[in-house]
């Protein structure tokens, strides 16, 4: 039966301490700051990591340093009281059955279910250890259940996220206990576009084994564009460019030393032939090339390179199925293609994984291809939402996220997710949800079977928060108590004052996350939930915890939590000057929350990286300061915003256009009021009750007002978004067009800019603009303005 945790040991122990009788089953380990037991550890190097791991951590609490002995030696301490670590003699004398055996056989859809461990207290014993065969690390996760029943915590990596008690007597109570995971595969890696040292990644592999996180390897290794080592372009590409597949443009060229970002033709059948050829080459030993990177002992991975690769050749889109998903990506799904090409391949190695990803274009399951037993799939649903958990009946894309899992994991029981941990995958850091989501989630990805889990995670906790540490506990047990989980957390970390506070904090923005009807990935898609009165009004909770009584250490924590906050409250107010276009006051707020962050990293560097991108808040301080200088700098003048509202109507007929609805004499009255900050999927009410937002064409109006001496200046007029498509009429007449961007491609590119010099008259200026929104969010975005460069 899986473990949950036990604050009742701690009291336990905490009340013995200062007095409490002895229970006849209690063991006592250390009294009054000196040892009452002896470590024996079996032999092999993960029973006597446990064992080091126990001396260490008792000795912290109290000070005793317990001895550890090899099971050879003969036990001269006169303590009666012994910790038997591992698979010992004495285990297998008191008639305790230790976890055992790692058989892996290719395709059994049992494979890695053999883990587990064992803690139990047998007369003046206690007995502990696991299944330490093949990767399994069940003797170090006993060591660490141990521990953490006697009190001891690692919330975050390394000695900032570590609570050791202090106290001079140290019981054991009596304990029974047999545990094993819910999924086999469980871990969150460290990646993504925060580097980390040598050092914090060593810190973390150790922190991995305190929460129970698997490591080694399972099924063989898979990744974006591991699909191009099976044919290296440097060694085929000038005499078979054919096995290459098309770009838009009709070119096959491919980088040669980028393996990485090649895609195959997967209907050129000296593909298939020359990728068999290569794979029983690197198997034999004898292909030293390139293909080496993908090939395992056990199997070896292949998927296409990141994105929704393509082949544009007219052979391969006439096979192409054209099951087409544009809330997904914006072609049709390749999943029957690829899918095809790599179950053909696993049949000719029946005794080998074949590890694929259902990523971007390949998502979808395929609907023609029958899905061999070696064959397995490592799911990345990057386009779900957020914000909201596989319960939700209101998200859609959520919804259908759990839909597209349940199929795969009826095709084949090796089904393993990548998600993305934190969630908002480019921007500001700001809370996220995943706590609250993965708790609901969880349970469902228990009842589909799924295997498990490799997120792709990131050094970003001041914005994930103890995400990973109750991840760490639902993968392990899957009913574990959450709330339970927190109010430990809180009240260990901060104090039991400030504790509840702290997390009523954190709950809040957990809260107002979930209670938007938006469906999306990006933080910079929220500021509609992370508004000024919203983190103005959850302020008091920092500021009662503040006032509460707290140790010098969880003082230390607590401020830096309040960094967390003061971070928040930058972001609201960055977007409210942004709002009304005080792009100085944006860029203050922006470098606020950039000091914040850089405070936080130099206490904590687990908090975040110190990495510059555009996409960043770093990246928005210059982007504030480029429109500063538009707006009032060296580069320009602004003449006038666009209005925060507009005039708003929905085009579903597409007739727009015919009907001129651009002309300033076209009758407007009947048509709404739409926020120009914001898209219209944050302001609409859902379509249905799944939570769907109108996708197709809509129409803006709004009125600029131009001085009589700025008519003949030049003038360009400035769009902060247009998601996904726009064109613009200036008083009836048209003045230019945006092509189609993708809603998440970059602020940059969904910015629009269009000359109008000559297109203005003095005064009142009707602007229309057209927007059309082919899936998932649209509409304007952050305003605007027209503004006269400066020569």
């Amino acid at each position: 039966m899986p473990n949950t945790m036990m604050r009742s040991c701690l009291v336990a122990v905490l009340a013995f301490a200062v007095g409490r009788s002895l229970d006849a089953a209690d063991l006592v380990l250390v009294a009054d700051g000196k040892p009452h037991a002896v470590i024996v550890a079996a032999a092999g190097t993960n029973a006597f990591q446990a064992a080091v791991e126990i001396q260490k951590y008792l000795e912290k609490m109290s000070g005793a340093k317990l001895p550890i002995l090899a099971e050879t030696e003969p036990n001269t301490s006169g303590m009666t009281v012994t910790i038997a670590v591992g698979h010992t003699q004495l285990a297998k004398k008191s008639g305790v059955r230790m976890p055992s055996g790692f058989k892996e056989v290719v395709g059994d859809p049992n494979v890695f279910e053999e883990e587990g461990f064992v803690i139990t207290t047998k007369g003046n014993q206690v007995i502990l250890g696991g299944n330490d065969d093949g990767p399994y690390q069940g003797t170090i996760y006993a060591a660490y259940e141990f521990l953490e029943r006697l009190g001891c915590r690692w919330y975050f990596p390394g000695a900032w996220g570590e609570v050791i008690p202090e106290t001079t007597t140290v019981v054991v109570p009596a304990i029974d206990l047999t545990s094993k995971p819910d999924f086999a595969l469980r871990h969150v890696s460290l990646g993504g576009w925060i580097p980390s040292s040598k050092e914090e990644r060593a810190t973390y592999a150790d922190w991995c084994r305190k929460v129970k996180f698997s490591s080694g390897r399972f099924y063989p290794g898979v990744g974006d564009g591991f699909l191009g080592y099976l044919l290296p372009p440097k060694e085929y590409q000038t005499n078979e460019p054919t096995l290459y597949a098309m770009n838009k443009a009709g070119s096959r060229t491919q980088r040669e030393n980028f393996n990485n970002g090649v895609m195959l033709s997967l209907v050129n059948p000296r593909t298939f032939e020359l990728s068999v050829q290569n794979l029983r080459a690197a198997f034999a030993g004898t292909n030293q090339s390139a293909i080496k990177r993908i090939v395992a002992p056990n199997g070896f991975g292949i998927s296409p390179p990141d994105g929704a690769a393509f082949d544009y050749d007219p052979e391969a889109v006439k096979r192409n199925q054209n099951f087409d998903y544009p809330t997904y990506v914006h072609h049709a799904q390749t999943s029957d293609e690829f899918f095809d090409f790599a179950s053909r391949l696993a049949g000719m190695f029946p005794d080998k994984w074949v590890a694929t990803m259902a990523y971007a274009g390949r998502e979808v399951p395929p609907q023609g291809v029958a899905i061999p037993k070696n064959l397995t799939v490592l799911y990345a649903p990057i386009s779900t939402c957020v914000l909201h958990h596989g319960n939700d009946p209101s998200c859609w894309r959520r919804s259908e996220t759990i839909m597209i899992m349940r199929q795969w994991c009826r095709l084949t029981p090796h089904v393993y997710l990548y998600d993305y941990n934190p969630g908002f995958l480019l921007g500001s850091f700001v809370p996220e949800r995943d706590v609250a989501n993965f708790a609901e989630n969880v349970k469902i990805y228990k009842g589909m079977k799924l295997k498990g889990f490799q997120p792709e995670g990131r050094k970003a906790f001041m914005q994930t928060w103890i995400s990973y540490y109750v991840r760490g506990k639902l993968m392990w047990d899957s009913k574990a108590d959450v709330e339970a989980i927190k109010q430990d957390f809180y009240t260990t970390f901060f104090g039991a004052e400030a504790g509840p506070h702290v997390q009523q904090w954190w709950d809040e923005c957990e809260k107002a996350l979930a209670a938007t009807s938006m469906h999306c990935h990006e933080d910079w898609l929220v500021n509609h939930v992370y508004t000024v009165p919203f983190t103005t009004r959850i302020r008091e909770h920092v500021d009662k915890a503040r006032a509460c009584a707290m140790t010098p250490k969880q003082k230390e924590r607590f401020e830096l939590f309040a960094l967390i906050a003061d971070h928040l409250e930058g972001f609201a107010l960055m977007e409210e000057a942004e709002k009304n276009l005080d792009y100085v006051e944006a860029a203050k707020q922006a470098q606020r929350m950039e000091d914040d962050k850089e405070k936080l990293i130099a206490a904590y560097s687990f908090f975040m990286g110190s990495v510059k991108r555009r996409e960043f808040t770093n990246g928005r301080v210059i982007k504030y300061g480029e429109l500063a200088q538009k707006t009032g700098g060296e580069a320009g003048t602004l003449v006038d915003a666009i209005p925060l509202e507009a005039s708003f109507r929905r085009d579903r007929f597409n007739e727009g256009v015919f009907a001129e609805w651009y002309l300033p004499a076209h009758d407007a009255s009947g048509w709404e009021t739409k926020h120009t900050f914001l898209t219209w999927d944050a302001q609409d009410k859902p379509e249905d009750e799944q939570g769907h937002d109108y996708d197709g064409y809509g129409w803006y109006r709004m009125t600029v007002n131009v001085p009589a001496a700025m008519v003949s200046k030049p003038l360009s007029l400035h769009l902060g978004g247009v998601i996904n498509e726009g064109w613009v009429w200036i008083n009836g007449n048209y003045a230019g067009h945006r092509a189609w961007k993708l809603w998440w491609a970059g602020r940059d590119a969904l910015e629009m800019d269009v000359d109008v010099t000559g297109k203005v008259k003095a005064g009142a200026n009707v602007i229309a603009i057209r927007v059309w929104n082919n899936a998932e969010i649209g509409g304007l975005y952050r305003r605007g303005f027209l503004w006269s460069p400066k020569p």
